[in-house]
Order: C-alpha cells, then sequence, then structure tokens
C-alpha cells in the first residue's frame, strides 16, 4: 500500500466457522475468502476496506502499520467471554 489507507479487518469463516454474535458474511477485498461482519461495527465496515485476518497479516509484515482496536471490539469481547462463564 503506497499510502495510508484504513482498513476493516475481519475474521474469516473458515477460520471461525460459527459466529459467535449476530453476524453475516462476506468476501475479502483482497482475496475473496468469505469473513464474518456484525451489525453493530457498520460505523467502520461500511467506511473501510474489508480484509481478512490472513490478508492483513500479509500487509502488515511488509512494514510498519498502526492498528487500532476500537472500543466495540473490546465490548464485544468481554461479552463473550462472560456468555462462556468467563469474568
Amino acid at each position: 500500500m503506497a499510502e495510508e489507507e484504513t482498513l476493516y479487518v475481519a475474521a474469516r469463516v473458515s477460520d471461525m466457522p460459527t459466529a459467535h454474535v449476530p453476524s453475516f458474511k462476506v468476501p475479502c477485498s483482497d482475496c475473496s475468502e468469505d469473513v464474518w461482519l456484525t451489525e453493530d461495527m457498520e460505523k467502520y465496515w461500511s467506511k473501510y476496506k474489508i480484509i481478512c485476518t490472513i490478508c492483513a497479516l500479509e500487509i502488515t509484515s511488509e512494514g510498519q502499520h498502526q492498528i487500532e482496536i476500537v472500543p466495540e471490539n473490546i465490548t464485544g469481547l468481554i461479552k463473550y467471554l462472560r456468555s462462556r462463564g468467563r469474568k
């Protein structure tokens, strides 16, 4: 990537066959592998190019990139862990 670009990284369906929150499938913009998207994150994925975790790893291995985890991801992770009996 020549210029800075914001990307939305999503979990691949092949890596996580069952979504843990209400989700739907769309293809990765780079490799066309299906990824999971959730409606509660629409304000992010509707604005940015959607890529899978494998494509994101390939991009980040090419040089220094900034990765930002949005608060909704942390909240979603906490909800998931609590639903599995973790505190």
